[in-house]
């Protein structure tokens, strides 16, 4: 628990005792924004590469919530995220890979600090009908998983 985490907790409960959803988003992307824009603009980052990161990119967000209030559901928590969960290395390859993006990134060189979370919205995607437009980030920069 941190100080952030404990205003999205009090403010998810209020949404939930007036009946409304939760939407818990992983890290969300597109082109132009997301974490992979802001290491490629410092080309080297002092943060450990191995740490997960689950995402989701915008577009997917804003269909996943659209989804949600359709079904007129109400008291619920649901989660938004690709399952397909990378490390900031694995992010960062596939950046470089891509070729869509100007410059390069050169790497991480932390060592220290949390290994991250791996998000899984399997149970969301079945009870809503609902699938990502982007299966992954991967996918979405045209490369194959």
């Amino acid at each position: 628990m941190s100080p952030r985490t404990d205003v999205l907790l009090k403010a998810e409960n209020v949404v939930l005792e007036a009946g409304g959803c939760a939407l818990r988003l992983a890290g969300l992307y597109k082109k132009d924004q997301g974490p992979h824009v802001f290491w490629l603009s410092k080309g080297t980052v002092d943060a450990r590469p191995d740490l997960i990161i689950s995402m989701i990119h915008y577009e997917d967000a804003a269909s996943l919530g659209i989804a949600i209030m359709k079904r007129r559901l109400r008291g619920r928590v649901f989660v938004g995220c690709d399952n397909q969960p990378l490390s900031r290395q694995e992010i960062m390859d596939r950046v470089n890979r891509s070729g869509k993006f100007d410059g390069k990134f050169e790497g991480f060189t932390g060592t220290d600090g949390p290994l991250g979370k791996r998000m899984d919205n399997s149970k969301t995607r079945a009870e809503i009908g609902w699938e990502p437009k982007y299966p992954s980030f991967t996918e979405f920069l045209g490369l194959s998983n």
